[in-house]
């Protein structure tokens, strides 16, 4: 009898390899929350998930955004040997600016005279300066072992610093230290993964170049300044959600989100693959490039849709009941990351034509809008909060297409690119409070219309060379 055997290329196989690194990356954290809720109440929780975002948006400005400096210039690069030294030299200039920036505001906050009314307190906004100061460091050393296809590197480290950071999680509630302890741990476990990953990298310090420094920063600072305005469409919403609900209510749209988040990591395996090649790719073959790129919004739909089925019901017999109004708020979690799913995968044109420029304008536009519209808003509830941070990155995305299309014409099926997401959040909407049976009914539903309208023949069409030469040979022959 004959042994099966699968046999998978080297795309699936590196998929396959940052899938698992993700689940013990970001996945172990939705596995712990059964632990973590019955320890920590709503507010804390609402407070560990202000400082993460404040973390977030703070560790944006740390780290310039260097990594994609990586990807754009290291690809560029025939020598391996001018690949590292570009490699090290954004690594040095990285670790230098967060050093440096995370110390001043250590200084600070320890100058400051702080308030036992403010929400968040001293103790725990230092151990947030601490993490900080090699966080933009360990993002270029994972990018730059991806680039080398170092997944098994890439994967030991991710899964050993998740596993070290789960222990010290656990070992610390146990002890009651509470929010602190859950810091503590996250930061011993950062350390850990930097050296890690200094020794698994061969990344060195050294003196970057200033041509260097010039031609990278001009590049990911308005990359950095996007990320940073696209932060009122991706983390601003707690601040928000704190002004009109309480910290409570925080705590319970913080479960929600994790749950979400489940989406960002079912579909970053692909991502990972695929946004380091994308360029290359984009050289060699564009039609290529939009069918994956049209399979990436697939799929991303589908894992929406999947995970708003099944999270619900997970919330309800994961969790203790302090925390069951978050499964009410799962659908508009998930409704609040597709556009930005969306825009990361539509985005090539204008990277590949390096307009990091226009992406700032975009993004400076819309939260522009979006955060002028919360602020006015915001007493209406979490759900007015919810629905507008949704739709405007529904329509970032829109714009970010139609812009990178004029920028760099890929040959998209547009108009199937606009029914995934119609159809996608049609199922959403209904899935909200329908019955288990006929949530997973609507998820087979959904899921079989994505794959019929990707698998419909599209019509042939003449290009206008092919309709000019023609009309050329024509008159030719009636002449």
């Amino acid at each position: 009898m004959k042994k099966l055997t699968i046999r998978l290329s080297n795309g699936q196989t590196q998929m396959v390899c940052y899938a698992l690194s993700l689940f013990f990356m970001k996945g172990l954290s939705l596995i712990m929350l059964p632990i973590t809720t019955r320890f920590l109440s709503p507010v804390q929780i609402g407070e560990l998930e202000l400082l993460a975002v404040t973390a977030s948006f703070i560790g944006i400005l740390l780290s310039g955004c260097l990594h994609e400096a990586l990807y754009r210039y290291c690809s560029n690069n025939n020598s391996n040997q001018r690949k590292q030294e570009v490699a090290n030299q954004l690594f040095s200039m990285t670790l230098m600016i967060s050093i440096c920036l995370a110390t001043i505001g250590l200084l600070i906050t320890t100058a400051i005279e702080w308030s036992a009314s403010w929400v968040l307190s001293k103790d725990t906004v230092l151990i947030l300066w601490l993490s900080l100061t090699i966080e933009g460091a360990i993002a270029v050393c994972l990018a730059w072992l991806r680039m080398q296809d170092k997944i098994k590197a890439f994967c030991q480290i991710c899964i050993g610093t998740s596993v070290l950071q789960v222990t010290l999680v656990i070992g610390a509630l146990l002890l009651d230290f509470d929010v602190i302890g859950v810091l503590l741990a996250g930061f011993i476990a950062h350390c850990a993964q930097f050296f890690a990953l200094i020794y698994s990298s061969q990344l060195r310090f050294c003196l970057p170049n200033v041509r260097l420094v010039n031609t990278a920063l001009s590049y990911s600072l308005p990359l950095m300044l996007s990320s940073i305005i696209a932060f009122g469409l991706n983390g601003a919403e707690r601040w928000f959600m704190l002004q009109a609900e309480s910290l409570y209510m925080v705590g319970q749209y913080a479960i929600a989100a994790k749950f979400a988040l489940a989406l960002c990591v079912l579909i970053q395996p692909f991502g990972m693959w695929w946004l380091p090649k994308r360029y290359a790719m984009l050289d060699k073959n564009k039609q290529k490039a939009a069918k994956i790129t049209e399979i990436g919004v697939i799929y991303i739909c589908i894992a929406s849709v999947s995970v708003a089925v099944f999270g619900q019901y997970l919330l309800h017999f994961a969790l203790t009941e302090q925390y069951a109004f978050a499964a009410s708020l799962l659908v508009g979690a998930i409704f609040m990351v597709l556009g930005k799913e969306f825009t990361e995968l539509l985005n090539l044109g204008l990277l590949y034509q390096k307009q990091t420029r226009t992406i700032l304008w975009v993004n400076f536009s819309i939260t522009l809008c979006t955060v002028t519209w919360c602020a006015i808003t915001y007493q209406w509830g979490i759900w007015s909060i919810m629905i507008s941070i949704g739709c405007a990155q529904l329509l970032r995305a829109a714009l970010v297409y139609y812009l990178s299309q004029g920028c760099c014409f890929l040959p998209f099926r547009t108009i199937r690119l606009c029914l995934y997401p119609l159809i996608a959040i049609s199922t959403l909407i209904s899935i909200h409070n329908s019955s288990p049976l006929m949530s997973l009914l609507l998820f087979v539903i959904s899921s079989l219309l994505f794959l019929a309208i990707y698998q419909l023949p599209a019509k042939k069409t003449i290009s206008l060379q092919q309709a000019t030469s023609s009309s050329i040979k024509q008159e030719q022959a009636h002449e």
